[in-house]
């Protein structure tokens, strides 16, 4: 199954393959800027961008390099349009 798949079935009470994973595709399911910043560092990635995009609550936006290497099922439907190089 991929991602889009794991979670319509999860939607729709069937069994996926997995459990959907969503890190950051809402500030509610973000992560702290400081635990994105720690885990980033945990993993020997401290390259990796920190951008805050919630400075209130300071809820970082992870990048496509963590969302990856977490397999991550869900995004931000802003990050589907992106067409930055």
């Amino acid at each position: 199954m991929n991602a889009r798949e794991r979670v319509l079935a999860a939607i729709n009470h069937r069994e996926p393959d997995g459990i959907p994973v969503d890190i950051g595709s809402t500030p509610s399911s973000g992560i702290s800027a400081i635990a994105h910043y720690n885990l980033k560092h945990y993993i020997g990635r401290p390259d990796w961008p920190t951008q805050v995009y919630d400075v209130v609550q300071q809820i970082a936006q992870p990048g496509d390099e963590m969302l990856d290497r977490f397999g991550i099922d869900v995004i931000d439907i802003g990050r589907a349009f992106d067409d930055r190089p």
